[in-house]
């Protein structure tokens, strides 16, 4: 009796042990992040960001967005609302919504995934921004 609950306990712990193995393995293959650099001033929230290299990533959680300045290290922080899309992505994507000089980004899409977040903006704030800015066209910036 003792050698079968031995050999059972062993088992068990060779079953949790395998499983946070793996488990972290798929953990480090779920990098929800993308670096890029962006030749126009945009928008996310209500703030405005100049042109430069900048790292997207959902770091704490899925509805926090940190976007951190590579060169001067500077990081801001936005709601997002995660979603998902039918295909997975290979290469990352950044959508901005509204004509040259008024660029907002709205959608971040991230590589080698299936999901997305989309930028959340106070209802006040959108209905601003469309009064300020005349309907254009959406730019989408390419991670390489």
């Amino acid at each position: 009796m003792n050698r079968l609950t031995s050999i059972a306990v062993k088992s068990l712990v060779a079953i949790v042990i395998g499983s946070g193995t793996l488990a972290s393995n798929l953990q480090a293959q779920v990098d929800l992040s993308m670096t890029t650099s962006i030749s126009f001033p945009f928008t996310v929230g209500t703030e405005t960001i100049p042109p430069g290299t900048y790292q997207f990533s959902l770091s704490s959680s899925p509805f926090l967005l940190a976007v951190l300045n590579v060169k001067t290290g500077h990081e801001q922080v936005f709601f997002v609302r995660p979603e998902e899309q039918q295909k997975f992505q290979s290469y990352g994507r950044l959508i901005f919504s509204g004509p040259e000089g008024c660029s907002t980004l709205t959608q971040i899409h991230f590589p080698g995934t299936n999901t997305f977040s989309e930028v959340t903006q106070p209802h006040s704030i959108a209905k601003a921004d469309a009064r300020r800015c005349p309907v254009g066209h959406s730019i989408a910036v390419a991670q390489r």
